[in-house]
């Protein structure tokens, strides 16, 4: 049970470190009104193939996702992870890019943007090197000590709202179809689910309590949307950077001591970031440790940290940034659709050979 609630913390954490930072904005630009649609329905589709993946790793006998791949040969795997192996080089430079520009916003605005960035990365790094177990205790050890902060935040920022701008709560023309920010918008979900297909040799978790515990973030990103939107309005809310962000500085509590309870909120998100990127960057390190098993861990980390940064270093505005988030949109498809659906066909294949191999021991 203690090794499940590992899990599920760092299902939620990687989470909540995506949420309130940009996919408010993609969801806010994605409708002009009824946001909750866009919302469910991108919540809809992470829900079932989260199921479907989660099915086929439970069918495949206990396998990491790597293991079900490598049982159509080599060349077929190293085909199929490739995708995936890029998506997760690509979503570390984007994560490590854009929320070191949102700290030189809001923190370190003196601070050369490489320096932050460095920091930002070493830390997963090493933690990365150390092993997921390493990962897991402190993902376990910061949700102790932040989430009850984020939580008391969260409800915090209810103070201003006026639930009058909750109307009109259908979009007629469901525009948001039409629109990229909808589907930018997925970044959150996608890469924040695959890490249960690399974990099953380690710990071990149960299907449905995943899945309540994803119902029990739901919340989390309707309100990211509607606390913003409830606050200033959508024809308001729809010019800012960073939504939430915006609303949280209007927050003001006379009993707290700290005038800028923000920089609390910010803090513990950007800790959930920095354990999102180093669970991202050791799954990254076993894809490359199962095609080249001489190779030790540490060299693989390493070379992925200049391959990153260096990538990190080659995306110079916040237009770049938008372009990559837009580029990605293709193989976020196949990580989020193809990925879970090969595993489930694997898993059953795999369950049918164990049948017979069951049949024939038997007979």
């Amino acid at each position: 049970m203690a090794r499940s609630l590992h899990v599920l913390l760092v299902y939620v954490v990687t989470h909540l470190g995506l949420i309130f930072f940009m996919y408010p904005e993609d969801i806010i630009a994605s409708a002009d009104e009824g946001h909750w649609v866009p919302i469910l329905t991108g919540f809809a589709f992470h829900f079932a193939f989260l199921w479907i993946y989660m099915k086929g790793l439970s069918r495949g006998g206990g396998k990491d996702l790597t293991s079900l791949y490598l049982e159509l040969g080599k060349v077929a795997a190293a085909l199929l992870l490739l995708p995936v192996f890029v998506y997760f080089l690509m979503v570390n430079i984007i994560t490590i890019r854009s929320y070191s520009e949102i700290i030189t916003i809001v923190f370190l605005s003196n601070t050369p943007l490489w320096a932050i960035m460095l920091l930002l990365f070493l830390i997963p790094a090493w933690m990365a090197s150390l092993g997921i177990r390493t990962i897991f205790r402190a993902t376990f050890l910061v949700a102790a000590v932040c989430l009850p902060l984020v939580l008391f935040i969260f409800v915090s920022s209810f103070q201003n709202v006026d639930w009058r701008y909750v109307y009109p709560l259908l979009d007629k023309h469901y525009t948001f179809w039409n629109r990229i920010s909808f589907y930018k918008s997925f970044f959150a979900y996608a890469g924040s689910f695959l890490f249960l297909g690399f974990v099953q040799p380690y710990f071990s978790y149960r299907i449905r309590t995943v899945l309540w515990t994803a119902v029990g973030i739901l919340p989390l990103f309707l309100f990211s949307v509607y606390v913003p939107l409830l606050t200033f309005g959508e024809s308001t809310a729809s010019t800012f950077f960073f939504p939430y962000v915006v609303t949280l500085d209007m927050i003001q509590i006379n009993w707290l001591m700290f005038e800028r309870i923000t920089v609390f909120f910010l803090m513990s998100l950007i800790i959930f970031v920095m354990l999102f990127v180093s669970l991202v960057l050791w799954q990254s390190s076993q894809i490359v440790g199962r095609f080249w098993p001489k190779a030790k861990t540490n060299w693989i980390i390493g070379g992925l940290f200049v391959v990153i940064f260096a990538g990190c270093l080659t995306v110079r505005s916040w237009n770049e940034v938008e372009r990559l988030f837009i580029w990605n949109t293709w193989i976020r498809w196949y990580v989020l659709i193809v990925v879970p659906l090969t595993v489930y066909a694997l898993g059953r294949r795999a369950e049918r050979d164990a049948g017979g191999d069951r049949y024939a021991a038997g007979r």
